[in-house]
């Protein structure tokens, strides 16, 4: 079985924030569907709000209950892992967990190595984190997106078995698209009265255009390379399969050549090298702008 130790010090919840103010200024929670209020909001379901406090006042969080709790389902659970997802085994050896007042629910450092979990939650948010970490690290062979990895995660903690463990675990990804407009409304503006600066991301898809760094690309790039650029970037961070790029290239059941796409693609590599994002060929796949 992993290896789980529960820490908490002033050290960790300043870690906490750092990290969570950083996702708050790539978009990416305002992207995705998250609040984000400076305490817990009771109109808006727990699972689905970030807790950015105007200022940092650190309070103990007591962690002898957190272990009672997992040490009375990590036999039961680590037997159902093996059945469900069984690859976990490789990543999870020694976990650390920071049990913090901040934040989302859970998220993890993607090496299943430190996981950070809320407070207010439970040991199930936990066990879901575990999970989508998982499906990260397999998301090349997979295919999967964010939002594929939390519907794939909400499937397995409500499977029978893991729902007679967790019989309260609250699915993420169903309550993002229910929160009122009024309250996303005042997390936006709560989040623009923090004045964290906004990230710029290295490539972006604006309209019909691709900018790199914030400069709609030119004519440094062929049309073939634009139109393969702006589909890895719309699908970044995911595999983009060689069947994709070339049907994007030259259209749906038309000829394709493995040789042709892939100068398309190393032409392309050569002229954004060093831009920020690094575009990685995965052996008899594809493509994955990273």
């Amino acid at each position: 079985m992993p290896d789980i130790t529960f820490v908490n010090s002033p050290k960790t919840e300043e870690e906490r924030l750092k990290s969570t103010a950083k996702i708050i200024a790539s978009g990416f929670y305002e992207k995705q569907g998250f609040v984000v209020f400076p305490e817990l909001d009771k109109r808006v379901a727990a699972t689905s709000q970030v807790i950015y406090p105007r200022e940092l006042e650190y309070q103990v969080v007591k962690l002898d209950e957190w272990e009672r709790e997992w040490r009375k389902v990590e036999t039961e659970l680590w037997e159902v892992m093996d059945e469900y997802l069984p690859e976990y085994r490789k990543i999870h050896e020694k976990v650390e967990v920071v049990v913090s007042r901040y934040g989302t629910v859970s998220s993890g450092n993607w090496v299943g190595t430190k996981y950070y979990v809320r407070a207010d939650r439970s040991t199930a948010d936990l066990v879901a984190m575990m999970i989508n970490s998982t499906l990260y690290i397999m998301r090349k062979e997979l295919g999967v997106t964010w939002t594929k990895r939390e519907a794939l995660m909400d499937f397995i903690m409500t499977r029978p078995k893991m729902k007679k463990l967790f019989p309260h675990f609250e699915p993420v990804f169903a309550q993002l698209s229910r929160i009122p407009k009024k309250i996303r409304d005042e997390s936006r503006e709560y989040v623009r009265c923090l004045g964290l600066a906004k990230q710029q991301a290295d490539f972006e898809v604006v309209g019909s255009k691709v900018k790199i760094k914030g400069n709609v690309v030119g004519k440094e790039l062929t049309k073939q390379e634009k139109m393969v650029l702006k589909l890895l970037v719309g699908r970044a961070g995911d595999l983009v399969t060689y069947d994709e790029l070339a049907d994007e290239i030259w259209g749906e059941g038309e000829f394709k050549s493995f040789w042709a796409l892939n100068k398309v693609v190393e032409r392309l590599r050569h002229k954004i090298v060093g831009k920020g994002s690094k575009l990685e060929s995965v052996r008899g796949q594809g493509y994955l702008l990273s």
